[in-house]
């Protein structure tokens, strides 16, 4: 088969990042990592805290993690196939600056200095001591790969897909698989015991299956279950396992201890593995964004952009009509909700946004009466104020508090605070001091103006001369709908 290992860019490892967990019988997850797309991995029983992502914003979310051989540190692997090293766990290298067909959806490690990281299509990347045995990145596959396990010797690993289906390479046999079975729920992970000679499946109802010398030691494929499962850990002895469930619920069977389990606060997220402590008398459980929940930017299209679009404008956020088009309107008006409500800019509607979105509230005022227009420059937001009421938030970008130069003359790019009056406006472009405006309604002496910008123009923070820089759409709706005539007010702070 045709190997998939080749050089790959290094990404600098991180450590000590995330939060500090507490033990004991029900942890919950700290509200500060709702503010971030890492992960959190919380310690129960005899593990100790080596740390998470909890305060890390990643372009990608964690998908997968694997213990080291002493299981006194442990690696995570997000779905781009970026590599985050923590306890003893070495950077060996990652996939982060390999352009990947399909994302990262499982990880397994050597008893030496080495792991594998594995993607949907099966495709294998190897790093350290792990050899490249084998992939089925240039198969067609019925269903796609969901994760992986390695042989004790650290020279042969299985592929499990969906539908059970398993690929064996290296010293790893075939046992079995759920390939024909018509199942209830799909698979979602499986195990190895520890002599290689077996390994289970866990559907996502806690279903197992067993194969080769691996015992069945119960399930919860007859329990209704609050969250589905999403994981499975052998206990050292093979005479046990744990299945996680997607909210952190924790099944022991066997010779496994139940020592705790995370109380997830955060609905977009989920708990996707679960990594025993050496003496099996502990365990992590590690949580983050869940993968499946996608993040909606500019150029998609469909009915979750339509319903995010009426949401926005529900809660004043000023865009086009819903379209069900992420266009630059739409771009614009995340980009005033993240600054509402204190979320990274990005555009983007990502984990963080999707649950900021659930428990929103239309902004207020400074203003508790009377029609105007105020410009936060903290958050980077228009208010069209009626009656003391928000009826739309605009992004904007205001003075970057830098020095500039104008024709030989050096002046502070400074947005005035204050309340000040419409006195002036033209219906067309302005070239001066402050750049070129569109449409501009000159509120101060200075030349300061709410004027228009192609939406490149108005970027997720300061960067006028002094003015007040909207999309030139917006700019377009306020001289459309009369929202600034001459002598209204604006009130700067």
């Amino acid at each position: 088969m045709k190997t998939r290992f080749a050089a790959l860019a290094v990404t600098a490892s991180l450590s000590g990042l995330g939060l500090v967990a507490v033990l004991g019988i029900a942890t919950t997850i700290p509200a500060a990592s709702a503010a971030v797309a890492g992960a959190t991995v919380t310690p129960f029983g005899d593990a100790t805290d080596l740390g998470g992502l909890g305060g890390k914003q990643l372009a990608k979310p964690v998908a997968a993690a694997a213990p080291t051989p002493t299981h006194q540190g442990y690696w995570l692997a997000s779905s781009d196939g970026g590599v985050y090293t923590f306890g003893d766990a070495k950077f060996l290298g990652s996939a982060g600056g390999a352009t990947l067909n399909e994302p990262i959806v499982g990880m397994a490690s050597t008893p030496g200095d080495g792991y594998w990281l594995v993607a949907r299509d099966g495709g294998i990347f190897a790093f350290g001591d792990a050899a490249f045995l084998g992939s089925t990145g240039g198969s067609r596959l019925n269903q796609p790969i969901v994760g992986m396990a390695s042989t004790p010797t650290g020279k042969g690993y299985w592929l499990v897909a969906r539908d059970g289906g398993i690929f064996a390479y290296g010293d790893a046999q075939f046992f079995g698989s759920t390939g024909a079975i018509k199942l209830n729920q799909p698979i979602v992970g499986m195990g190895s015991t520890p002599t290689g000679n077996g390994y289970w499946l866990v559907a996502s109802d806690g279903g197992i299956f067993a194969y080769g010398d691996a015992q069945f030691f119960g399930s919860t494929g007859a329990i209704k279950l609050n969250q589905p499962i999403t994981s499975m850990t052998a206990t050292a002895s093979g005479k046990g396992y744990w299945l996680v469930a997607r909210d952190g619920g924790v099944f022991a069977y066997g010779d496994a201890g139940f020592f705790g389990t995370v109380k997830l606060i955060l609905p977009d997220w989920q708990v996707f593995s679960l990594l025993r402590t050496a003496t099996g008398q502990g365990y992590w459980q590690v949580a983050g964004p869940d993968p499946q929940l996608p993040t909606l930017q500019k150029g998609d299209t469909g009915p979750a952009v339509a319903d995010l679009q009426q949401q926005l404008q529900q809660l004043g956020y000023w865009l086009d009509d819903p379209s069900g088009v992420f266009g630059v309107t739409t771009v614009q008006a995340m980009y005033a909700f993240q600054g509402v409500e204190g979320l990274p800019r990005s555009g983007a509607f990502d984990g963080i946004s999707r649950l900021r979105l659930k428990s929103a509230v239309r902004p207020t005022a400074r203003s508790a009466t009377g029609d105007l227009v105020e410009v936060d420059k903290t958050r980077q937001v228009l208010f069209v104020v009626r009656g003391g009421r928000v009826t739309q938030v605009i992004h904007t970008s205001t003075g970057t508090e830098r020095n500039y130069v104008f024709q030989g003359q050096t002046y502070l790019a400074h947005t005035n605070e204050g309340t000040f009056h419409v006195w002036s406006q033209v219906d067309g472009v302005q070239n001066g001091r402050l750049g070129t405006l569109d449409r501009p309604k000159y509120f101060t002496l200075d030349g300061e103006a709410v004027h228009g910008e192609p939406p490149g123009q108005v970027p997720n923070y300061p960067a006028s001369h002094g003015c007040v820089r909207i999309s030139d759409n917006a700019i377009n709706w306020i001289w459309a709908n009369s929202i600034m005539p001459m002598g209204s007010t604006v009130m700067v702070y």
